[in-house]
């Protein structure tokens, strides 16, 4: 498993670190929405594994919601949740009757379209910010996966005290230690190397608030994959499962960097 995930990553970041980098405006907009759509369906079809229509729905409502966030329109956004709201309710009561499982089932059809379709397309948002938006998606990429690498050799090697063994019985305290650990240090090199125009302590700073971030989304993927009795989100990504198990450390982040990066400054 390890010398697959070695193998993945070694092809991954060159092919990223050329997206982020160069791929023109329009492609990598498309080349986002496609990899929430995919995100979309992964979610759905953990969410509802017998239920094709609601499956469609999240898909759909999903796209809407990142329609409004990448093109700023409140217009869109508001539609995908009407909608979403709408159908969520509808579905399953004409299907089942049955309120308190209609209930149940619009929440998870709004949670999926808020987590995947709200808060995915920041990426496109942050990217688009000139004359730094690629630095700041590289940074926040490299910080999160050195967050996740400084995280399974310091668990793997130091790990004996469980983080949240209801929710991942791997994680420990001294895992997410070494994981701000990893994630400071990336930081640093990335200051030094292409993100030189922020200073070192504030790289430092946002690393660790990456870093917290990325486990929390982590934690967040695997309470969603135990509560629908889900391994892993989806298959496309060998030796990391599907599109969740691979960016719900970076969905967080993204938010935060894109909000922190327009800021206005006091």
């Amino acid at each position: 498993m390890l010398r697959t995930r070695l193998a993945t990553a070694a092809i991954a970041l060159p092919t990223l670190w050329l997206l982020i980098q160069y791929l023109w405006p329009p492609l990598f907009t498309a080349f986002i929405v496609t990899v929430v759509a995919i995100g979309l369906f992964e979610y759905g079809s953990m969410a509802f594994p017998d239920d094709r229509p609601a499956i469609v729905a999240t898909v759909v409502f999903g796209l809407l919601v990142a329609a409004g966030v990448i093109t700023g329109q409140l217009a869109w956004a508001g539609a995908g949740l009407f909608v979403a709201i709408l159908g969520g309710m509808c579905f399953p009561l004409a299907r089942h009757g049955d309120l308190t499982l209609a209930v149940n089932r619009l929440g998870l059809l709004v949670l999926g379209v808020l987590y995947v379709g709200f808060l995915m397309p920041h990426v496109i948002l942050l990217r688009h910010q000139e004359p730094e938006g690629w630095r700041w998606v590289l940074f926040t990429v490299f910080v999160a996966m050195g967050s996740d690498s400084g995280g399974y050799f310091a668990g793997r090697f130091l790990g004996k005290h469980k983080l949240a063994p209801a929710i991942s019985p791997s994680k420990t305290i001294e895992g997410a230690v070494g994981a701000v650990a990893g994630a400071m240090l990336i930081a640093w090199l990335a200051s030094l190397w292409f993100f030189d125009r922020r200073p070192a302590g504030e790289a430092l700073v946002l690393a660790v608030a990456i870093s917290v971030l990325a486990q929390f989304g982590d934690l967040c993927e695997s309470a969603l994959k135990r509560a629908f009795g889900a391994k892993d989100s989806g298959w496309i990504i060998p030796g990391h499962g599907g599109i969740l198990d691979r960016l719900d450390s970076l969905l967080f982040p993204f938010v935060f960097a894109y909000y922190y990066a327009v800021f206005p400054r006091v």
